[in-house]
């Protein structure tokens, strides 16, 4: 794939349609789980939260099966402007499935909340009984039922603390049903999801927009290092004074006793 080749390219067949004839709703469903499967991507190869690619259509061939090329395009002017930089995400996400198909074992650098959005973008497909299949330069991947359970495999099982998390939320949702809120921490995880009970939902509700620590039960990965999901008890707004790093510094000097910081986190661990 030449270094400066920002296209990528998803074949889609509907098994139950001779003639390939996609639903709409299929077909936008499964192509907002690869926008967020590449998001993520790109998240895990700039190390910054803040996604600068969007993808206009390059190409779209509608015959059996249809095939829809796309291209990478940043709207930034700094380094992540560079075709070379495009063409990165889309071959780190395509290298990325063909390690968890061929090899069955997670990718370099990948976190939870990355490896979330493949099986995502694998289970789409099979909910709408579509063949998709996705390739960049020479690269290329099947996008099955085998690929999400080789997913579900490597992710594991969860692991849980009691513990908290700082940040800010950004989203959340109020219903009934679906009392979830998304917290996006000062360090740590790009993001935490997490559910509150039905009577906290006023506390959870003013707390939006503003920087607060949410007490509960953590989710995690036992390969991943931070937690990807919070079942909340207690939720306090913080004081926006120290809200920020330099905010949070020295707050508890003596808080790790003898041990260094990573000792400290090292032992943490452990006791789970």
């Amino acid at each position: 794939m030449a270094h400066n080749d920002r296209t990528i390219t998803v074949e889609l067949s509907d098994s139950f349609s001779p003639a390939d004839d996609l639903r709409l709703d299929d077909f936008l469903e499964q192509m907002r789980t690869l926008k967020a499967a590449l998001r993520e991507t790109e998240r895990l190869v700039s190390g910054t939260r803040e996604a600068s690619l969007y993808f206009r259509i390059k190409h779209i061939q509608k015959n059996s099966p249809p095939v829809i090329t796309l291209e990478a395009v940043s709207d930034t002017l700094d380094e992540r402007s560079r075709p070379t930089y495009a063409n990165r995400v889309v071959r780190q996400l395509t290298a990325n499935l063909r390690i968890i198909s061929n090899k069955g074992k997670l990718p370099g650098r990948m976190d939870y909340l990355a490896l979330e959005s493949y099986r995502v973008l694998t289970a789409t497909a099979e909910k709408h009984r579509l063949n998709v299949r996705i390739s960049a330069g020479n690269n290329s991947v099947l996008i099955n039922s085998k690929l999400r359970e080789t997913i579900d495999r490597i992710a594991g099982k969860d692991e849980y603390s009691v513990g908290s998390v700082s940040g800010k939320i950004e989203a959340i949702n109020l219903h009934n049903r679906t009392r979830k809120f998304y917290i996006f921490p000062i360090i740590g995880p790009s993001r935490v999801l997490g559910t509150f009970k039905s009577r906290d939902r006023a506390k959870f509700a003013s707390a939006v927009d503003k920087y607060v620590t949410v007490f509960g039960i953590l989710r995690y990965k036992q390969w991943d290092r931070f937690p990807y999901a919070i079942k909340a008890d207690l939720i306090e707004i913080n004081d926006p004074a120290i809200a920020t790093l330099d905010g949070l510094r020295g707050l508890n000097v003596h808080a790790t006793g003898d041990l260094t910081s990573q000792e400290f986190v090292d032992r943490l661990r452990d006791a789970w």
